[in-house]
């Protein structure tokens, strides 16, 4: 489902690419990757078997740029074609604004073709979206091939709404971009007629000319780049891959009763989100540390001339920096290839190249909180000569992110004592909101120390944090204010009668003294069910 943010000016969508097994959908991805993002700043996400299928989905965070004076941002997701995956397609394809259906023109998979589009009507239903309404867009692929359909008779068969329908090569990166570009007009343009966004500056008339021009530029360099593509194989994409030597989804024997369905389907979902979260997650890191990494190597480079009166200890202090910064950038382009990993021998292509004074971090399927002195706040190893450590972006402007990192891990003991696991959600540029520092770090440690104490063991504690308007009720009537609203979840021993001495600031724990520091700094805390037995605490921050 399509994601606005007025305030920032955002629209966030998702677009998923469906299709028979092997009939091309993770390659247009690859090509589109290739085509719009040449030096791989950002990185393709792929969860495959071991004989290199997709196994889960693909992603491939993409960023339109300003369409209109909004920032375009677009999710791209593969499905598994094979058959037995059917739960997978129905959980990925949940949330979708377009689709794009990818077919095999080969006349012998006719069958596959007709299968796989009929699949795809019952899960867009299954998802209670209207398969005649969303944004579809047909790719016939692979027609290099012999004994292909035209596209008069694939369109006989599949396309029954005589909706677009392109031809393509997409493992030579032919008709990919092109199609990619006519199924984000449909969307682009069924979203402002449907949210009525003419009144907020894009007009559904112009959505086709916004589109051509914001792909002007990687058009012209997919033109120029298909020639090159015929007559040499494609370089290797840049993304990462994680690969299951069996199928781990399904290698457990099939359970019975009435609620396996529902029970499976609600773990694939959250095993989606939580694949996306690890996934953009990744992305944003690489896509920083390449950018940070170039600077430091630039920076180090001026440094290097301008040495005159350099002594011998700072010269080395930058060649350490430059040596660093040459490897961690090795990492990165490394990341996720297994030629890369196998060449040294492990599993981990990122933790077996750090110096073995740091032990390599566990990455399980929660992000714990580190311990410190595994916190990444640190600058890569450099000799004790060197200049200190210029802070990180997030710190110098105020980040809710490290100031919740820096409360988490000062109840690391506590947390380890209840064995909890923390997944911390909270986006690492989000600023603090309008509250005394030091009120408000004492009322997050009290908010801690009362959920970790009520939190049953071995569970988890998950924070997030979204802008939301509220609409308050006063002596003048209602007014509408902004808050920043972070989300505690926890699963643990909260009684609803507990819940309501803490909204009151009646309750004499931490958790009842951390409501009233709240209130104080013009915020107020409630409490809301989650699906499963578990409970969210939502403390609603004032912002200007």
């Amino acid at each position: 489902m399509v994601q606005f943010n007025f305030t920032e000016r955002t629209i966030k969508a998702k677009v998923v690419y469906y299709g028979p097994a092997q009939s091309g959908k993770t390659t247009n991805l690859e090509q589109i990757h290739r085509l719009t993002d040449p030096a791989a700043n950002n990185r393709l996400i792929s969860l495959n078997t071991a004989q290199d299928r997709t196994l889960f989905f693909d992603l491939l965070p993409f960023s339109l740029g300003a369409v209109s004076g909004y920032d375009f941002k677009i999710q791209l997701y593969t499905v598994p074609g094979q058959v037995q995956y059917n739960a997978t397609r129905r959980v990925v394809l949940a949330g979708a604004d377009a689709v794009v259906f990818v077919a095999d023109a080969r006349r012998s998979l006719a069958k596959e073709n007709q299968a796989a589009f009929e699949n795809m009507k019952v899960n867009l239903l299954a998802n209670r979206l209207v398969p005649e309404k969303v944004p579809l867009v047909f790719q016939y692929n692979k027609q290099d091939l012999p004994e292909v359909m035209s596209a008069a008779e694939m369109s006989k068969t599949i396309n029954p709404w005589g909706r677009p329908a392109l031809g393509a090569v997409a493992a030579q990166g032919q008709g990919v971009i092109e199609c990619f570009v006519a199924v984000v007009q449909d969307m682009l343009a069924a979203i402002a007629v449907k949210y009525n966004l003419k009144e907020k500056g894009l007009d559904p008339s112009s959505v086709p000319s916004v589109v051509q021009e914001a792909f002007a530029e990687v058009l012209k360099n997919a033109a120029a780049a298909a020639p090159a593509a015929r007559s040499s194989p494609a370089p290797r994409a840049a993304k990462v891959v994680v690969s299951h030597a069996t199928d781990s989804l399904h290698a457990a024997p099939p359970q019975t009763g009435s609620e396996t369905g529902l029970v499976s389907e609600e773990l694939l979902h959250r095993s989606l989100r939580s694949n996306v979260e690890l996934a953009e997650s990744l992305s944003g890191m690489v896509r920083e540390m390449n950018l940070g990494l170039t600077a430091i190597l630039s920076q180090a480079e001026l440094l290097m001339v301008h040495r005159e009166d350099a002594r011998d200890k700072r010269q080395a202090a930058i060649l350490a920096i430059q040596q660093e910064a040459t490897r961690l950038k090795k990492v990165v382009a490394e990341l996720g290839d297994p030629s890369a990993v196998s060449a040294r021998g492990t599993g981990d292509s990122v933790a077996s190249s750090r110096p073995p004074a740091s032990p390599p971090p566990t990455m399980t399927s929660s992000r714990s909180i580190p311990s410190p002195p595994a916190r990444p706040s640190p600058p890569p190893p450099v000799p004790r000569a060197a200049a200190p450590p210029v802070p990180s972006p997030s710190a110098a402007n105020g980040s809710l992110h490290e100031l919740l990192q820096d409360v988490l891990g000062g109840a690391q003991d506590a947390l380890d004592a209840q064995e909890l696991s923390v997944d911390l959600r909270v986006p690492m540029t989000t600023r603090l909101p309008s509250c005394p520092p030091v009120a408000l770090r004492q009322a997050l440690v009290g908010t801690v120390e009362g959920l970790v104490t009520a939190a049953l063991r071995g569970t988890q504690l998950s924070l997030r944090c979204e802008r939301k308007p509220v609409l308050l009720k006063g002596r003048d009537g209602e007014v509408k204010r902004d808050f920043l609203m972070l989300a505690l979840a926890h699963t643990g021993n909260l009684s609803p009668e507990d819940q309501q001495r803490v909204v009151q600031g009646t309750d004499p724990g931490p958790l009842g003294q951390a409501t009233r520091l709240f209130r104080e700094m013009g915020g107020f805390v409630r409490f809301a069910p989650l699906p499963g037995g578990a409970l969210e605490t939502r403390v609603f921050l004032p912002v200007v």
